[in-house]
């Protein structure tokens, strides 16, 4: 059944302000991101933006996790299908960089989160409990590689996943915001490379 069409206006709306709310979060900070710019930007009350997130906090909690969630759950629904783990992990790569170069804002934010661990210490553990699903599932997929002979025996599983998350965000913070540059081709191929594919 569709939803209303009040119902899609209403999601609509949200996320332009998530939208808008994350990259005056990764651009500016939480302090001197103001809800009341954010609206502005819209073009909503600052009212408005209240009967979507309780309060700034909520806004930006779910400017960090929200996004993060999605590249997690998009990487571990290419690793559970049925195929060979090199193919899966293969795959899962190449969608990867397909689509990340549209998410530099929102992993600028998350970077912005863990370089102040201290100041943000739920949203820290909840990053990284996120991206540990995510790590987990690469690293299940790639040990069952090593054994069915696809991967590199002699890499350890864990160090594995965790160097391609990481080259993953550096990749997409080095590089400009929502263009796919002609490098992201050969990037990608690095990329897979990290996995010491046989």
């Amino acid at each position: 059944m569709a939803r209303p069409i009040n119902e899609e206006k209403r999601q609509e709306k949200r996320s332009l302000i998530l939208k808008e709310a994350i990259s005056l979060f990764a651009e500016n900070g939480y302090s001197n991101a103001t809800t009341a710019l954010i609206a502005q930007n819209v073009g909503v009350t600052s009212g408005t933006i209240f009967q979507y997130f309780p309060n700034k906090e909520a806004l930006f909690c779910t400017a960090v996790l929200e996004p993060l969630k999605d590249i997690r759950e998009k990487a571990i629904a290419n690793l559970k299908q049925e195929g060979r783990p090199r193919l899966l992990i293969k795959k899962m790569v190449e969608e990867q960089f397909d689509q990340i170069y549209s998410y530099s804002n929102e992993l600028r934010l998350v970077q912005y989160v863990l370089g102040q661990r201290n100041r943000f210490p739920e949203l820290t553990q909840a990053i990284l409990q996120s991206t540990k699903e995510m790590t987990d599932a690469i690293e299940h997929t790639y040990a069952m590689g090593q054994l069915l002979g696809e991967f590199n025996r002699n890499f350890s599983p864990a160090t594995v996943s965790r160097a391609y998350i990481s080259y993953l965000n550096g990749v997409c913070l080095t590089l400009e915001e929502g263009i796919h540059h002609p490098e992201w081709d050969g990037l990608k191929g690095h990329a897979f490379y990290l996995f010491g594919s046989l």
